[in-house]
């Protein structure tokens, strides 16, 4: 049988088929997967390798006060880079460059050595530096508009506003809070390049027109922090303090008008302090009240009908044992009424009339003020305090409670609490923020009193009233925060800090307060002054009182309410108000005749800032209304005139157009 031959021919054609249509699948294969499976990581690789992209700080919203007078802009500045490949001289470019920015040599030097397309030399520099560069004509050396944070007004509320980055972030205060809503869109500079990496075109870095960014209206007012800040820091440098706090508050409402804290800082060189000197302290810090907490004593025992103004207290003659504990009055006394009892600021006193309340009731009212948790204002970093539940008490903490020691709270707990008695009982939740405005001005979220809760009767807060009235009266503890023709409602505070290394509490280290709220009859303004470890003295009436008139003595007017007798006259002359005062012969030819405290000559302000104009009439004891923004236009009295301490001064501001 002879077989049959193989067909080398055929089985050549099937196997080159069959690779050839292997091969084809692989191609296939590889095609879809650089086409679709890898599509858009190829397509961002290829953007990398024929554009160059920068990111750019994005441009934040204005923050204002109540007025619309700005606190925080973004300004158009210049920032430096370099292109390394067209610096012709290392050496030299570095040595021209690196006395006028103040950077790092070596680091400038190894930038310039990369050899590539794009190098930050320094960000955000001044208009100076940039002529200074400029005028050097240094190859590859080139400027890019960013923007940049600046905050007007240095100092003035540094630790509300708080401060960004070099990227645009918000770090502290309200930059921080509301840094999503300030911030504009991102920004990314893009330029071409060629396939050796050459720049094809430089374009202009873009800012569109719509950045979405949102404004930022306060309820402070800028006029009540200036004076806020400046009278406290008068008074911690008069006393040698650690340092301090104010906050002024509408009572009515929960706004916030004035927030202080001392020392300062200017959030446009906030690098340059230490990190210390950022925190807002009257939101941060925690500290036992001492005698202030007793105007919530009062409140709870009156409340409850616990005791009545009229009853009286055997206070020991100035020592009262407790169990292991005795507690002092700084003077001796005897039999006390519940009124002398706050009047003296009696602790023997406090501390009985707490044990008559009970650790379960006290606890209730202590909750129900807001002691012991957030107040929710919207400022970041806030305390909540310490106060343990009576389960954890030791059989003194009541009594030492009573007169504020063993508790510890906030500066704005103590505020808001303090608003409560002011406005009838109900405890407002502060705020700082008004609105929110988007790019064209328009509101598109608006900020309302919010009531958490009622407290107290409102008869038992002008019961309240009338006792810290007398302790602000002739006798009290707190007679020296009353200015001339006002009534105020406070009470002072005083007490021992903490001992962190020895344990206990120290014998050297004090707080020193004063809280209160005038008109007594009709509260316009709730306000509080806290110094930390002043120097010499340490007693709240002596210490925190004076700072709290001279605070309350140039706000109360601006919140147009005049010292008491006084009749006010307001006519439009010259598009800004004369003044006559009751009792006192008008002016004539500017000249006050007549009996006064005193006579001061009317400097002339004209073309100061509303900073400058504040500072020059500061000390002079004069109530200053001031009306719009810029520089001094008009002033009434004129300049040169002789008036008495305690007139109102007139001043129009306007900014140039």
């Amino acid at each position: 049988m002879k077989s049959k031959s193989i067909n080398w021919f055929k089985v050549r054609i099937i196997f080159l088929s069959c690779l050839l249509f292997f091969c084809f699948v692989l191609i296939m294969g590889r095609m879809f997967q650089l086409q679709v499976l890898k599509k858009e990581q190829l397509y961002k690789l290829a953007a990398q390798q024929q554009h160059v992209q920068i990111p750019l700080v994005p441009k934040r919203g204005t923050v204002y006060d109540s007025k619309g007078n700005e606190l925080a802009v973004s300004i158009e500045v210049d920032s430096v880079y370099a292109d390394a490949r067209k610096v012709l001289d290392i050496e030299k470019t570095v040595n021209e460059l690196a006395p006028i920015l103040q950077i790092n040599r070596k680091e400038l030097k190894q930038r310039l050595k990369s050899r590539r397309p794009f190098e930050w030399v320094q960000r955000k520099i001044s208009p100076k530096e940039v002529e200074q560069i400029k005028a050097l004509q240094l190859p590859g050396i080139s400027f890019l508009k960013e923007n940049r944070r600046f905050y007007p007004n240095a100092q003035l509320a540094a630790h509300l506003l708080g401060f960004v980055g070099l990227d645009s972030k918000g770090l502290e205060g309200i930059e921080y809070q509301y840094d999503t809503l300030l911030n504009g869109a991102n920004h990314v500079w893009t330029t071409a390049r060629d396939a050796l990496g050459r720049e094809i075109a430089m374009g202009k870095a873009p800012f569109e027109k719509e950045d979405h960014y949102r404004h930022i209206v306060l309820t402070i007012d800028k006029s009540i922090q200036h004076i806020t800040e400046t009278e406290l820091g008068r008074g911690v440098e008069k006393w040698g303090a650690k340092g301090g706090m104010a906050i002024a508050m509408e009572p009515s409402t929960g706004k916030v008008l004035a927030m202080a804290s001392y020392p300062t800082f200017n959030p446009n060189q906030f690098i340059q302090y230490r990190s210390k000197y950022w925190r807002n302290r009257a939101v941060c810090d925690i500290f036992e009240p001492g005698s202030l907490f007793k105007a919530f004593l009062a409140a709870a025992a009156l409340e409850e009908q616990v005791v009545r103004v009229s009853d009286s207290f055997y206070c020991e003659n100035g020592s009262y044992t407790v169990y292991d504990r005795t507690i002092h009055d700084t003077s001796r006394h005897g039999w006390l009424t519940f009124q002398q009892i706050i009047k003296l600021s009696s602790n023997i006193g406090a501390s009985k009339v707490g044990e008559k309340m009970g650790r379960d009731r006290f606890y209730r009212y202590i909750s129900a003020f807001g002691f012991g948790e957030k107040t929710r204002i919207n400022l970041p970093g806030e305390g909540k305090g310490m106060v343990h539940h009576p389960r954890y008490w030791t059989p003194v903490t009541l009594d030492t409670i009573s007169f504020g020691q063993g508790i510890s709270v906030t500066g704005i707990q103590l505020v808001t609490a303090l608003s409560a008695i002011a406005n009838g009982g109900f405890l407002m939740k502060p705020y700082v923020v008004e609105k929110v405005l988007d790019e064209k001005g328009q509101v598109v979220q608006s900020f309302k009193p919010e009531i958490v809760r009622k407290v107290i009767s409102e008869e038992t807060t002008k019961k309240v009233a009338s006792l810290l009235k007398a302790a602000s009266e002739k006798g009290g503890t707190g007679e020296g925060a009353v200015p001339a023709g006002y009534e105020v409602a406070g009470k002072t505070g005083t007490a021992q800090k903490v001992d962190s290394l020895l344990g206990g509490y120290s014998e050297d280290c004090y707080t020193s307060g004063f809280m209160g709220f005038a008109p007594a009859g009709e509260p316009k303004l709730v306000l509080l002054v806290v110094i930390d470890e002043p120097q010499g003295n340490n007693y709240g009436g002596v210490v925190a009182a004076p700072i709290f008139k001279a605070i309350t003595e140039k706000v109360l007017p601006s919140l147009h309410v005049v010292p008491k007798g006084t009749m006010v006259v307001e006519k439009e002359i010259d598009s800004v108000p004369r003044i006559e005062m009751a009792g006192l012969q008008p002016l004539t030819e500017g000249v006050r005749v007549g009996k006064g405290m005193g006579m001061v000559v009317m400097p002339d302000l004209t073309g100061l800032s509303m900073r400058n104009a504040l500072s020059r009439m500061e000390g002079k004891g004069l109530i200053i209304k001031v009306s719009g923004n810029g520089k001094v236009v008009e002033q009434v009295p004129r300049p040169g005139t002789v008036i008495e301490k305690g007139d109102i001064c007139y001043l129009k501001f306007q900014s140039p157009i």
